[in-house]
């Protein structure tokens, strides 16, 4: 069967729904057009065919032809133009429901779990201010917005790049979705940097001083973060700023510089303290996390607690049970579930993630916490006497990157045999097919699926389900 489309046609569109991602759904007949992210249900549009296949095709939106009667003004001035949240003109309610029917269309027809029942949606505890990590970009391009912002100059901007352009940034005041710090941060950082003439990062030739900025909030405890990042190694030039920082900014309570030279777009590198504190402190429950510059912890703490509470509701800890967390980064799983188990041991390929899992357990006083570092693609066959030496696992807790677990460790997973599995993921598109193996090769069932809301008015969503072992 051809497709009714070619590459590069124009077609009207009806937008149906969004599909994973964040993409809209319309059809020409029964052919289905995923289109950019650029839209919402109820929408009309003229896209324009990037690529056309005999059973689907993807296109990109030139025109909004009608509204749709759904759509809301976003509050945020630079919605249209930096491409952070793509779903602020969707009512809250309406963004839920469609993350709902992204999730039941992935088990039912991805991964082919027909029968599987959705849990509803937990809904986003707060929608906007959420963030407790924030990463900025300086750039010497600044993205030109028409009749926006025209008496800024050209070549200095600090804020977020530009959708699909790298090399450049947009210049933004502020962040509906980040900590409120945002604005005297920022502003505080781009009157400093310009009114010393500092020249702000070249993608493009890699040259310029100033590469970054990251705050970071400990959204229990107030206290704040601040991390720039720069291409060569001059903290002297930061001293006077920081200490500005800390007097215009009274909850800042550490500023650090990192200094990388690489040619990619991270903010990892060589730390310098410049003043204050080494970390801030963060607190989920009664357990306390320090967070230095470069750990990783999850971006929505209110929600954080949310996502961790079903983990252990669906974990379902008895006495004595042991449990094994497989990517468990700093640990903050394995911490949260720590009571009531026997022994919790958590494996994670990072040094740096298993150095903080180790503080942090001695912070807390968790004395049935062990971690270990290894690769998880290789671990389990590569060491063996790993396997003999430690107890099998009641239950498994899996907290994977968003390409999933490899092939080779869901093979692991289902000869290590554990009775209840608890897959926590942030791509369920992954998931599934990981699911999908483990109920195939290793005779379990899918009992509970959960989505949790972590980052509103964003295509993205986490879910958590558990896996049971089917009786013989």
């Amino acid at each position: 069967m051809s497709a009714p489309v070619k590459r590069n046609q124009f077609v009207d569109l009806d937008i149906e729904s969004l599909g994973f991602g964040g993409k809209g759904i319309a059809h020409i007949g029964e052919y289905i057009v995923f289109v950019d992210s650029d839209v919402v249900p109820g929408q009309k549009v003229r896209a324009r065919v990037r690529k056309a296949k005999s059973s689907y095709a993807e296109a990109v939106t030139v025109e909004h032809l009608q509204k749709s009667p759904f759509e809301i003004e976003a509050p945020c001035p630079y919605f249209d133009h930096c491409g952070g949240c793509k779903h602020q003109n969707l009512p809250y309610d309406l963004q839920l429901k469609q993350l709902q029917l992204q999730v039941e269309d992935l088990y039912h027809h991805l991964g082919g779990f027909t029968s599987t029942p959705i849990e509803p949606i937990l809904a986003g505890k707060e929608i906007f201010r959420y963030r407790n990590k924030m990463e900025f970009a300086f750039s010497n391009r600044r993205w030109l917005l028409e009749n926006f912002d025209s008496e800024k100059p050209v070549d200095f901007a600090l804020g977020l790049r530009a959708p699909g352009v790298y090399w450049k940034a947009i210049d933004i005041d502020d962040c509906l979705i980040a900590p409120e710090e945002t604005r005297p941060v920022l502003e505080t950082i781009r009157r400093f940097a310009r009114d010393n003439r500092w020249l702000a990062y070249d993608q493009k030739t890699h040259t310029g001083y100033l590469r970054h900025v990251v705050l970071r909030k400990a959204r229990r405890t107030d206290q704040v973060l601040v991390n720039i990042v720069t291409n060569s190694r001059e903290p002297e030039r930061l001293q006077a700023l920081s200490l500005e920082l800390s007097k215009t900014v009274p909850n800042v309570v550490a500023v650090v510089n990192t200094v990388t030279q690489s040619w990619s777009g991270t903010t990892m590198g060589e730390t310098i303290q410049l003043w204050g504190e080494p970390d801030i402190v963060e607190k989920l429950g009664e357990l306390e996390f320090a967070i230095s510059p470069a750990s990783f912890f999850q971006t929505n703490t209110v929600m954080a607690e949310k996502l961790y509470g079903v983990v252990k509701e669906l974990a379902e800890i008895a006495a004595g049970d042991i449990i094994w967390d497989l990517y468990c980064g700093t640990g903050s799983i394995a911490l949260y579930l720590a009571e009531g188990a026997r022994a919790i041991y958590g494996f994670e390929i990072v040094p740096e993630a298993i150095r903080d899992a180790r503080k942090n357990a001695t912070r807390n006083q968790v004395d049935n916490v062990y971690f270990f570092e290894g690769n998880l693609d290789k671990l389990f066959r590569e060491q063996p006497e790993l396997l003999q030496k430690l107890p099998r696992p009641d239950v498994l807790v899996i907290d994977p990157p968003r390409g999933g677990m490899h092939p080779r460790l869901v093979s692991d997973v289902v000869k290590i045999h554990p009775g209840k599995i608890v897959y926590v993921s942030c791509n369920p598109a992954t998931q599934v097919r990981d699911l999908r193996l483990m109920v195939d090769e290793g005779g379990y069932r899918i009992d509970r699926v959960q989505p949790v809301d972590l980052f509103p008015h964003t295509p993205h969503i986490e879910v958590v389900t558990r896996l049971s072992l089917m009786e013989s």
